[in-house]
């Protein structure tokens, strides 16, 4: 047969047991709590105080309830300064606490424990505890003393300040009020049930609290396992971080969204309040397609906490922008790992600013093809390749004729349509490979990779024919344009596309040199050169080759224009 309490017994006996589930949860670690101890022990002495005053319901007599009224103040006096605690150390406030001032916070509670432990000696705390007539099971009736009125003001003290804090972070914290919402409960209902217990307006006067701690300690487990309660203290969360223009994303140790200010809200639109302790790795998807920073399974970021840097295209609202995401390591004031802070820069315009750079370094400002400095360097890698490899190479060299009477007569605009005209038909006539390049003024250069002297011949009278066969259009008709063209060239029969012949020879004399350029001295020397020594070898040999190709040009010219010629051993 059950007592007259047993339903409420059982709500308390259960508010217990969520407490030390929360107790378990916080010291397995899974819960990275930015407060784990404080939080730990503040359910700790809930459980103390439910458990107590579940028992104080099941009494036989007024020795065991005064016996279990002691023990439920092991535990209810430190409930609301460690209340208060948890939500300092939430908003990012704990700094303002001092160590000393920590401690001060507890010297009512202990003196509270004391006193009821000893009550009987002095009576400073009740002065009378005396069984209730009337009801249908044993109750007592407690007759305050002067320090019972003092640990009441304190506890009022502690659970409206903790109100008042949160009430004032509600506004500048829009994406926490879950959170806070949650605390905002577990503070105002035993505000609730004391006006109540005092004002003798509860059943049978038991106290309340007890019960309504199953409601709150079940909120707070629930929010505590699916939303990262207490996860990461929002110390950043203030006026600069609200305003800041870059994105900010602040994630607990198993990458669930902690918090985001409203530059990350822009630049991720799915950003809400709802979005609080869920994981970010879906979201961020639908703007990036590369692997996120942030996942810390295989994170980059250094154990000093050094950020961890990578620049992605970013997708939003079907425009595409240039980020850079910065990720480092959010630590506790003891120095341990509490999250993860990501930052997302919007580099966009920088970007932009440095492709043009780069296109000014490389790419000739007018036809948008490689400039000399670029072709130089580059031709430099595969005329070194080309040689060690014994494959042929040619450079063709090219001049628009007559370019300096097209300025004269038709003016420089329609100059300027010429070189791109001349641009324009020149590479539908080479393969992807060919190097491609604006020499000087009117003159073009090309680098053939894997080209005979002949078949660079035939190329370039590929490039003469099509010009003839395309003349510019203009306003006052159409403008024929030819070019003369030289050709210089790096050949090993033995490894040409169009023969084998001298291949009995074992390679050795099966280098052509069409310009007077030595190959086999090039793979004599080239193993015993330094870096330095080499870069500028394979310079002079390249200057030597460009000179050669540029010599069979001017004779193109002085043979009467639109011809090509191909340097040989003699020039």
């Amino acid at each position: 047969m059950g007592t007259p309490y047993s339903a409420i017994i059982t709500l308390i006996v259960a508010a217990g047991v969520l407490n030390i589930i929360m107790s378990l949860y916080a010291l397995s670690g899974r819960s990275k709590l930015a407060t784990v101890k404080t939080f730990f022990v503040f359910s700790m002495m809930a459980a103390i105080y439910t458990f107590g005053a579940a028992l104080e319901l099941a009494s036989d007599s007024l020795q065991e309830i005064q016996f279990w009224i002691k023990i439920e103040y092991l535990g209810m006096p430190f409930l609301p300064p460690l209340n208060l605690l948890i939500i300092l150390s939430y908003l990012g406030m704990e700094r303002y606490l001092r160590r000393d001032l920590q401690i001060a916070m507890f010297a009512i509670p202990v003196v509270t424990m004391l006193l009821v432990m000893t009550n009987e000696w002095h009576h400073l705390y009740y002065r009378d505890i005396v069984l209730r007539t009337g009801i249908s099971g044993l109750k007592v009736d407690v007759i305050a003393g002067p320090w019972y009125i003092i640990q009441g003001a304190y506890t009022f003290a502690c659970l409206i300040g903790g109100v008042i804090l949160l009430l004032r972070s509600w506004r500048r914290m829009p994406s926490y009020r879950l959170q806070l919402g949650t605390m905002l409960i577990g503070l105002i209902l035993p505000l609730i049930g004391d006006f109540l217990y005092l004002g003798g307006l509860t059943p049978d006067g038991i106290d309340p609290i007890p019960v309504i701690m199953t409601i709150t300690s079940a909120l707070y487990l629930w929010a505590l396992t699916s939303k990262g309660l207490f996860h990461v203290a929002p110390i950043a969360r203030d006026n600069l971080f609200a305003s800041m223009r870059d994105g900010v994303l602040v994630l607990d140790l198993d990458s669930r969204l902690v918090d985001f200010n409203p530059a990350a809200a822009s630049m991720m639109p799915e950003l809400s309040a709802s979005a609080i302790g869920e994981p970010l790795h879906d979201l961020w998807q639908h703007h990036a397609t590369v692997e996120p920073v942030f996942c810390l399974e295989d994170s980059r970021v250094s154990d000093n906490g050094d950020a961890d840097i990578q620049e992605i295209q970013w997708q939003v609202g079907g425009k595409m922008f240039k980020y850079q995401i910065r990720s480092s390591t959010v630590r506790n004031q003891r120095g341990r790992e509490a999250g993860r802070l990501i930052v997302l820069i919007d580099v966009t315009e920088r970007a932009r600013l440095q492709e043009e750079l780069l296109q000014m370094a490389y790419y000739d400002g007018l036809t948008q093809i490689y400039n000399r400095a670029h072709f130089m360097k580059l031709s430099r890698a595969i005329l070194s390749r080309a040689v060690l490899h014994r494959e042929p190479l040619a450079f063709l060299l090219f001049d628009i004729d007559y370019f300096k009477r097209i300025n004269d007569v038709f003016g420089h605009d329609i100059g300027d349509q010429a070189l791109l005209h001349v641009v324009m038909v020149t590479r539908k006539a080479l393969r992807p490979e060919d190097l491609f390049a604006r020499y000087g003024g009117e003159e073009f250069a090309i680098a053939m990779p894997d080209m005979t002297p002949s078949e660079a011949e035939a190329a370039a009278q590929r490039i003469r024919t099509k010009l003839v066969a395309q003349p510019l259009v203009t306003p006052e008709g159409p403008l024929q344009i030819t070019a003369s063209f030289g050709i210089a060239s790096v050949n090993s029969s033995s490894r040409s596309r169009s023969g084998t012949e001298n291949e009995e020879d074992g390679g050795s004399e099966a280098v052509r040199t069409v310009a007077p350029f030595n190959l086999q001295r090039s793979v004599e020397l080239e193993p015993i050169a330094t870096d330095g020594e080499a870069e500028i070898w394979w310079d002079s040999e390249l200057k030597r080759l460009l000179k050669m190709a540029d010599r069979a040009l001017y004779e193109a010219k002085r043979s009467g224009r639109d011809t090509i010629r191909v340097a040989d051993e003699e020039s």
